[in-house]
C-alpha cells in the first residue's frame, strides 16, 4: 500500500497515511480537527538507486543484501 500525505483546509494540519490506491481520496479524516475538508497532497517519493553512483541510502535490504 502506497503512503499519502494529506493536508486538513480546516486546521492546516498536514499529515501521512497508508492507504489502498482504490481508496486514496476517499472516507478522509483530519485526525487533528476531525474534519472531512481533506486534500492529498503532491510530495517527493524514494526510490532506491543514485545518479551519482554511490550508495543510495534507500531500500529495506541490510547492508550487504539478504543471507
Amino acid at each position: 500500500m502506497p503512503m499519502y500525505e494529506y493536508r486538513c483546509q480546516e486546521c492546516g494540519k498536514l499529515y501521512e497515511q497508508l492507504r489502498r490506491m482504490s481508496d486514496a481520496d476517499t472516507n478522509l479524516q483530519c485526525p487533528g480537527c476531525g474534519s472531512q475538508k481533506v486534500q492529498r497532497q503532491v510530495s517527493a517519493c524514494a526510490i532506491a538507486g543514485s545518479s551519482s553512483g554511490g550508495p543510495s541510502g534507500g531500500g529495506c535490504a541490510p547492508r550487504g543484501g539478504f543471507s
